[in-house]
């Protein structure tokens, strides 16, 4: 493992995802990645993985860890009168097996738990380490999503450094036993690689997933076909796209499933970005085919960012996440309390657009988020 090294990072944290079309599905949220993105900072080394290789990575050899988030979010928070829900991680893990990490993000949550503002943390680690601050297993409203892409042996393929599938669905079934909303992102779910493992009852696996996810007690689950990358990583560290590490997967499994693969991920420009994907028709009728066999395990369904909710969403959610992690309003003790009826997907599930029940129907768009549009002018002494 890198050697660890702690960075204080400048400036706030708050940005919401950046998109900003109208057919946005995304939630607004504040994203806090507890690392930089690139090589070092994960020790996961998912092949697939678009954050390892960004254009703003830091390839720096030690794993860095900012050390002042909780500082750099309490100054924001003073000075917020609406919050909206926090998401931590983007483009690292915020609960790998490194305990200079992890103390730093008890620290975050901590900070968020005192302010009582809404979060969702996603991870393909163990969570547990947040049980031991106080007061964790029954705050609200919070969710955490482990991600799981597969069967045990597709995670050994696609995510070989990451906890394997065993002691994820232990992570959902402790969390969901304690009361705590569990959700799961089947994502990314590689088709082409089932096929190659499964051959013609690759389906059944995946039917068997749903299965021992209900048993589990995930309430919703998440899920995409990837977007793929066939651009290679910056010059020096490493000679293979996502495309190509994929590809190869597949290829050593089934020449057959893998010339398959090849014709069904095409390139395409969506609102949420461009890169190769499964072609829509074969898409579709996959989430379809899949959000039946959860709604019958009476969980909820959604894609992410890859269909329209109308196409491939359970109709009874707010947003993609599934479960309530709605905005709150500062009080006049200084903390925050839930707004009730936000769904924090302003533009599309707000229940009165027009008198939201944050009051702020300037925050009824699809636009990304601006820190300046939660600082109002009435304010409350602190």
């Amino acid at each position: 493992m890198p050697s660890i090294r702690f960075v204080a990072k400048k400036g706030s944290t708050f940005h919401d995802f950046p998109y900003s079309s109208p057919e946005r599905k995304c939630f607004h949220c504040w994203i806090i990645n507890v690392t930089p993105p690139g090589p070092s900072h994960c020790i996961h080394n998912c092949i697939y993985c678009y954050a390892r290789d960004a254009i703003y990575s830091n390839y720096s050899q030690d794993t860095i860890i900012y050390s002042n988030l909780p500082e750099l979010v309490d100054k924001d928070l003073r000075k917020l009168t609406l919050c909206p829900p926090l998401s931590l991680s983007n483009v690292s893990d915020p609960c790998q097996d490194i305990p200079e990490l992890r103390r730093e993000v008890k620290r975050l949550i901590q900070l968020l738990m005192n302010y009582g503002v809404s979060f969702i943390i996603t991870t393909k680690g163990d969570p547990g380490f947040l049980l031991e601050l106080p007061g964790f297993i029954s705050y609200e409203p919070k969710v955490i999503a482990i991600t799981i892409e597969g069967t045990a042996e597709i995670l050994r393929l696609l995510s070989p450094k990451a906890p394997p599938f065993q002691a994820r669905i232990a992570a959902v079934h402790k969390l969901s036993s304690l009361g705590i909303n569990a959700i799961i992102r089947l994502d990314p779910i590689f088709i082409h690689l089932f096929q190659a493992l499964y051959g013609e009852l690759w389906f059944d696996e995946i039917a068997d997933l749903v299965d021992t996810f209900a048993a589990a007690g995930a309430k919703h689950i998440i899920s995409s076909t990837g977007r793929l990358s066939r651009k290679p990583p910056r010059l020096g560290y490493g000679e293979e796209s996502t495309w190509q590490k994929v590809l190869k997967v597949i290829r050593t499994r089934s020449s057959s499933a893998a010339r398959r693969f090849e014709s069904e991920y095409a390139y395409e420009r969506r609102w949420s970005g461009h890169g190769y994907l499964l072609r829509k028709d074969l898409r579709l009728d996959f989430h379809r085919k899949l959000k039946e066999l959860v709604e019958a395990k009476g969980m909820t369904y959604a894609t992410c960012q890859e269909l329209s909710a109308e196409e491939s969403d359970s109709r009874s959610i707010p947003h993609c996440a599934g479960l309530p992690l709605p905005f709150a309003r500062k009080q006049p003790n200084g903390r925050f309390q839930p707004i009730p009826g936000c769904t924090a997907n302003c533009h599309t599930s707000c229940p009165e657009p027009s008198s939201p029940p944050c009051g702020q129907p300037k925050l009824v768009t699809y636009k990304p988020l601006k820190i300046s549009k939660l600082r109002l002018k009435k304010q409350f002494k602190q």
